[in-house]
């Protein structure tokens, strides 16, 4: 058996937590969803909430951190992309912002907002959140920042990396989302619903049991810790805007 010294330890733990921590987090996050549901009697219209409103966090934050990052767009060609990119800085303490990618997010972030806001105003209303919001949602949206954060944190700001990426680095985690939703729509929420109906048609089940709802809870942590860990700007996935 082969053995490791204190010095390999020293060095590879560090490494091997800085790896696994989206992952942690991932599972943290989902775990407060699951109490939400068990002790907090969270419905699916308040879980469904919760997603959008992480959704809407995510775009907002990723889409301002594209407004920082000076290298050009690899897969789009013009002047705005082959020459020296203008910026202004209207706040000192923080990195210039360059017009090429205001122009490049303007769009995407109207379409974006417009989506999100049509979707997530009638959940909110049904959901109660214009009259009386819980506090258990609000500690669930102060999570939600403060992951987010860490990954911008990670990923853009430490060592000053966001010199050398381009706003599609910052945009990639911005639709991350939409794959994620695409995969639980597939392998959770079609499959779990199928075997659920088929049960209520020969037995008296509550769908709206908060058991029920955790047949679908672990296996979205699952994808959603897994689909969290990985990093939009290598190969495990890829998200083109040419």
């Amino acid at each position: 058996m082969r053995r490791h010294g204190p010095k390999w330890v020293v060095e590879r733990v560090p490494e091997a937590l800085g790896e696994s921590r989206d992952f942690v987090s991932g599972i943290v996050l989902n775990l407060g969803l699951i109490i939400g549901v068990v002790i907090f009697r969270w419905s699916l219209v308040e879980i469904a909430l919760i997603y959008l409103i992480e959704v809407a966090i995510i775009t907002l934050l990723f889409f301002s951190v594209a407004l920082f990052t000076p290298q050009p767009v690899a897969e789009l060609d013009g002047d705005p992309w082959n020459t020296e990119p203008s910026s202004l800085q209207p706040i000192g303490l923080l990195p210039p912002v360059y017009w090429r990618n205001i122009k490049f997010i303007a769009g995407r972030a109207i379409g974006s907002g417009a989506f999100i806001g049509a979707v997530l105003t009638p959940v909110a209303s049904r959901a109660g959140l214009d009259s009386d919001p819980p506090l258990s949602l609000g500690l669930a949206i102060a999570g939600i920042v403060l992951f987010q954060l860490t990954r911008i944190w990670r990923y853009f700001i430490s060592n000053r990396s966001y010199q050398e990426k381009s706003p599609a680095d910052a945009m990639e985690f911005a639709f991350a989302p939409v794959i994620e939703l695409y995969l639980i729509f597939m392998y959770v929420i079609v499959p779990v619903t199928l075997v659920l109906a088929s049960i209520a048609f020969t037995t008296d089940v509550n769908l709206d049991a908060w058991p029920v709802l955790l047949l679908y809870l672990i296996p979205i942590g699952a994808i959603r810790a897994w689909f969290g860990s990985l990093d939009p700007q290598t190969n495990d996935f890829e998200i083109s805007f040419s």
